[in-house]
Parts: structure tokens; C-alpha cells; sequence
């Protein structure tokens, strides 16, 4: 007689994990990382829960008046070294002006009507180097643009034409705060200059050199906001007031650091000014400052920020950088010579930010009319003399940006049991490589540009996993996958 016996055997347990959105990058440790939380990820958007475009360029199109639909146009320029949109009232006309400034490679500053006829228009003005550029109002009633370097005189550009102003001090930056105009001059001891007066006939034979004691290092910017001039210094802030009749200014140092500002990065919206430094990103507001803790500013923004650029706009912050990705990949402009290859944009209301890498933007600039609201850069190599304005398309002047998400590893849970990923459905909406990660083995999956979704059979063993995506597309809208693993007892 047979008597049947009964061995042990190894089960199997079989679990469906569904990843139920592409989540914002989280500000703790590693081992915290949802696998969704990714610390590494470029020229995608995740704001909807679903990997899509992020932003883009192309090329500056405009009205040609007040009630007409953008059009581009070409600027006849190999190269535009700098921009700077200004706002004017022409008190001949009676009317307000709205005209972007831009330095091309012949070192002329030329300009155009932003709601007008796209013409290019040269001025007399020249340089021997980039100069600064600042808006005042003079003599009452005519705006007008000002341009100062260490080289050259400072010259006035409004709609009746050029003028050298040989008594203005060569300047940094200026700006009005009440009826008084301060300016921070050129020079390795450069000082605060102001007026104590309204300036009815510009004249600087009577003006006020601030005395300003403890400052750290040079001064670089003025920014006047609600009540208060803020004096931005290498390694500090200033508030200033004004006060008495004798026009005296108090001073109270709100912001003392070892790391330096990048003046152009400093960037006024509403009532906050954000910038950044070699040691992270601050934002200013009323009496405080407060240090933006993001992980990717701490670990991964480059030292080399010293041809930096910061703008807000539409309550985001842009920042235009030079970004170490620590990947060996060569992405849009970094496969020839750059400086910098990423721009990084923070919500400044819901703390939520995305990265653009591969475009080596020189300025960021905006254009604001009452018809007119748009964020512009200017770039080097291939576009160095075109200007831009940004899109949220993924694309490059109609060239797809090359797009990347990893996700962080993880154990799903189970941290000493050996494992095997047997099956992904993925819904993408666009064309996209997934790669599955082991400590172990990878497999690649090729997806294709469907709104139905695609199941794939796998088999990806190890104890730690992780994912990553690539898409070579402009458009894009790629859902969570579910993910099958098996746990193996």
C-alpha cells in the first residue's frame, strides 16, 4: 500500500503595485523616497500626477498694434549681448511707449516697439563693453533709458534721441525711491550716490554720498519695494529709509552671509524678492529672509554661477544656471562648449519646481504691456542672435529637448526578500523608453504612442529596483505604470 506524502513547497506571493501619480521631488533622505519622489529629473513636467512637456523657447513673436494677433520677426543681429525692456511715456506724444533695448555684436544699441511695426532701430549709442542699463525720468516729463560702463560715458536714449550726460556718475544700478533717485556708482569703491532733491534739470553737482558703515563687500543692486530701498551687497542687504526733511537715510542690515549674491539674479514680484547664491536660493520678504530648501539647489546647482539669470514671472522664479547632472549624458547644448545648461523654475507660491536642461541661456528678461506678458531669454551658440520667448512644449525652437525621469530605489517593501518584476502596463500618449533597474540585471521596454494601455511581460530579478524614463518627443504625456512583483519566499 502507497501512502502519499506531502512535501513543502515554495510559495510565491504575487502583489500589483500601481503608481498613482509622478509626485514633486521630496526634501528628505533617500530611504524616505517614495518610488514616485524622484531627485532626478529633466525637461519633464509632473504637475499633473503624469510625466509631460516641460518648458521651452522659440522665437519672440509680438503684435504689430494694439489689437493685432503675435507675429514673429527677425532681428538682423549675429549676436544680441544683452536686453533690457523699458516702459516710456513720450511727453511729445502724449502717449505710452513700450520698447525693448538690445546690445548687438557691433557693441550699437539698437531698439523697437514692442505693440508698433517691427522695425529695428539703431542708435548712436555705442560701447567698447556691456554697459548697465537703468530707467529714469528727467527735466519732469521725458523717460529715458540710461546706459553706463567703466569704459565709456553715460549716455540718455529716449524718443527725441541720444544724449551724453558727462555729469551723471558712472553707475551699476539705479532706481527711484519716492521723489529721489539713488544710484550705486562704477568703481572698486563704489559708493551710494543720491539726490536730495527732485531733479527738475538733471545736474549731480549737489548730491549725497550715503554713509554706510559695515557693509559686506561691494555694492551691486537696488531694488525699491512698498516703503523700503533694499541695497544688495556681495554678502549682505540693506534697507534703507528715508526720513527727516533733510532727506537722511536710516539703514538697518537685514541679511548678513559668507556666500555670495549673483546680482543678476536678484528679482522683484510683488512684495518679494528672490536670489540666489553659491549657497542655495533666499527669498526676501518685508524685514526677513528665509533660505528655499530644495534638493536640487543643495546638491546638484554648480559653484560656477557667476554668469547667472533670475527673473520672476507669472509667480514662478527662473533661473537660468549652470547645473552638475553628474550623469556623463550630453544633453542639447552641453555636447559642445556652454556655461550655463539649465534652467531651474520654483512655484513661489506651492513650493513645486522643474528643471530644463540643454539650453545655455545668457538673459532672462520680461516684456509687460497692458496687451503683453511674456517671460524672454537670449541664448549663446546656434540662437545667440535671436530672442526668445518660453513655451511649455518641450521644445527648442522646434527641436525636441531630450526628456529623463529616475525614480528612486526601492525595495517594495520587503528589504531581504528576493524579488522579480513580471509585468508593467503603462499608458504613455507618446513614444518613450522604460528601463527596470536591479542591483541586479536591467531590461529596456520600448513604448509606443498610444492612448491605450500597454502591458509588457518582464522579468527583472534582485532585492532593489529602480526606473527610469526617457523620451525623445516634444509633446508628451506619460500616466503612472502598475507594476507586478513577485515576491519570492
Amino acid at each position: 500500500m502507497f501512502y502519499r506524502k506531502n512535501f513543502a513547497t515554495k510559495t510565491n506571493k504575487s502583489t500589483k503595485i500601481r503608481l498613482n501619480k509622478f509626485d514633486e521631488w521630496k526634501n528628505v533622505d533617500d530611504a524616505k523616497l517614495e518610488i514616485t519622489q524622484t531627485k532626478n529629473c529633466y525637461n519633464f513636467s509632473f504637475s499633473s500626477g503624469a510625466l509631460t512637456s516641460s518648458y521651452g523657447f522659440e522665437q519672440l513673436a509680438l503684435p504689430n498694434s494694439q489689437s493685432s494677433s503675435d507675429q514673429t520677426f527677425t532681428i538682423n543681429a549675429t549676436e544680441i549681448l544683452k536686453a533690457w525692456f523699458f516702459p516710456m511715456y513720450e511727453s511729445y506724444s502724449n502717449s505710452d511707449k513700450y520698447y525693448v533695448f538690445y546690445l548687438a555684436q557691433d557693441m550699437r544699441i539698437y531698439f523697437f516697439n514692442v505693440i508698433d511695426d517691427k522695425m529695428m532701430y539703431p542708435s548712436d549709442a555705442t560701447f567698447t563693453e556691456i554697459p548697465n542699463g537703468a530707467a529714469f525720468r528727467i527735466n519732469t516729463d521725458n523717460d529715458t533709458m540710461f546706459f553706463a560702463s567703466s569704459a565709456d560715458q553715460t549716455v540718455g536714449l529716449n524718443g527725441m534721441g541720444i544724449q551724453t550726460y558727462e555729469n551723471i556718475p558712472k553707475f551699476v544700478s539705479g532706481c527711484w525711491y519716492g521723489p529721489y533717485l539713488f544710484l550705486i556708482t562704477i568703481g572698486d569703491n563704489n559708493e551710494l550716490q543720491y539726490s536730495r532733491k527732485r531733479i527738475d534739470a538733471w545736474n549731480f553737482d549737489n548730491v549725497t554720498t550715503a554713509e554706510l558703515p559695515d557693509l559686506r563687500g561691494g555694492l551691486t543692486k537696488l531694488v525699491a519695494l512698498k516703503d523700503y530701498l533694499y541695497l544688495f551687497t556681495n554678502f549682505g542687504i540693506t534697507r534703507l529709509s528715508l526720513y527727516s526733511t533733510n532727506v537722511d537715510v536710516a539703514e538697518t542690515h537685514i541679511y548678513h552671509s559668507t556666500s555670495y549674491i549673483y546680482p543678476e539674479s536678484i528679482s522683484k514680484s510683488g512684495e518679494e524678492i528672490m536670489f540666489f547664491t553659491d549657497d542655495g536660493l533666499y527669498r526676501l520678504k518685508g524685514s526677513g529672509v528665509d533660505k528655499i530648501d530644495l534638493p536640487i539647489i543643495s546638491n546638484m546647482i554648480s559653484n560656477s554661477n557667476n554668469q547667472c539669470s533670475g527673473v520672476c514671472h507669472d509667480g514662478k522664479y527662473f533661473l537660468a544656471c549652470n547645473y552638475d547632472f553628474n550623469d556623463g549624458k550630453q544633453v542639447g547644448c552641453e555636447s559642445g562648449e556652454y556655461i550655463n545648461n539649465a534652467m531651474v523654475v520654483y512655484d513661489m507660491s506651492t513650493g513645486e519646481f522643474e528643471v530644463v536642461r540643454g539650453i545655455d541661456i545668457k538673459q532672462l528678461f520680461t516684456i509687460q504691456t497692458p496687451q503683453v506678458n511674456k517671460l524672454c531669454a537670449l541664448f549663446r551658440g546656434e540662437k545667440k542672435g535671436y530672442i526668445g520667448q518660453i513655451t511649455h512644449d518641450g521644445l527648442f525652437f522646434g527641436s525636441p529637448l531630450a526628456k529623463q525621469w529616475n525614480s528612486p530605489e526601492t525595495d517594495f517593501g520587503y528589504a531581504e526578500k528576493d524579488k522579480c518584476i513580471t509585468e508593467v502596463i503603462v499608458r504613455p500618449h507618446t513614444q518613450a523608453k522604460l528601463t527596470i533597474f536591479s542591483e541586479k540585471e536591467s531590461q529596456e521596454l520600448q513604448i509606443e504612442d498610444s492612448d491605450k494601455s500597454q502591458r509588457f511581460r518582464v522579468r527583472v530579478f534582485g532585492k532593489v529596483f529602480s526606473l527610469s524614463l526617457d523620451c525623445q518627443q516634444g509633446s508628451s504625456h506619460i500616466s503612472c505604470p502598475q507594476i507586478t512583483v513577485e515576491v519570492i519566499s
